[in-house]
């Protein structure tokens, strides 16, 4: 009898000790690594997809076309990367074999970590003679996912405070990419005043919920 690993399930933290590619900054997608737009919120100093999935779209899709619902004045022309096969994956990390990452490597940087490349480690699973031939190496486990989507959604809606992703620097950012002159503040003199977006629930509403 002889055991054999098909694929693994975790959440997307993770995916970071399995993989071997980290989950964390502008590369963190890691279907397709460095070949994504993300950038840098400007006030919200944290990594942003938020146009990449119109790569995704057939070329005369109107919505590349679009700039006023998506990403201001910005019309999407590129395709989406082609996938990397496990072969390909495998000939990636093997270049990486005299590299100590992980825990061991302390706070040493190489150069193009987080730019070209998220790598942090080969994964031992590549030792397994029929890993890189595998169609699927890495499933997502929904049920902390789910978890933490769903809270994220319920607080926005809910307008909590401190804990709503549409707070002041979430609108800040919005005047700067996006045209939605309904969700920008609005100044009163010396007040900021932050519009009430029409997904949160009115407060009658909220009490029902609760109740």
């Amino acid at each position: 009898m002889r055991a054999t690993l098909v694929w693994t399930i975790n959440d997307f933290l993770a995916y970071r000790m399995v993989s071997g590619w980290s989950t964390h900054g502008k590369l963190a997608y890691p279907y397709y690594m460095e070949n994504n737009k993300a950038f840098t919120l400007t006030n919200g100093g944290k990594a942003s997809f938020f146009y990449y999935h119109r790569h995704f779209l057939l070329m005369n899709h109107r919505y590349r076309k679009n700039i006023n619902d998506f990403f201001v004045s910005r019309v999407e022309n590129v395709v989406a990367p082609p996938r990397l096969s496990g072969e390909e994956l495998h000939d990636v990390v093997s270049k990486y074999d005299d590299i100590v990452f992980g825990f061991q490597s302390g706070k040493q940087k190489f150069p193009g970590f987080g730019l070209t490349y998220n790598w942090v480690k080969q994964s031992i699973f590549w030792e397994l003679p029929y890993w890189k031939t595998n169609l699927l190496h890495h499933n997502l486990e929904v049920m902390h996912i789910e978890k933490n989507v769903f809270e994220n959604i319920f607080n926005t809606v809910m307008d909590m405070k401190g804990k709503t992703k549409d707070n002041i620097t979430a609108l800040i950012d919005i005047t700067l990419f996006c045209n939605r002159k309904n969700m920008e503040l609005v100044f009163d003199g010396s007040q900021v005043v932050k519009p009430r977006a029409s997904f949160v629930l009115e407060k009658n509403t909220q009490l029902l919920v609760y109740q």
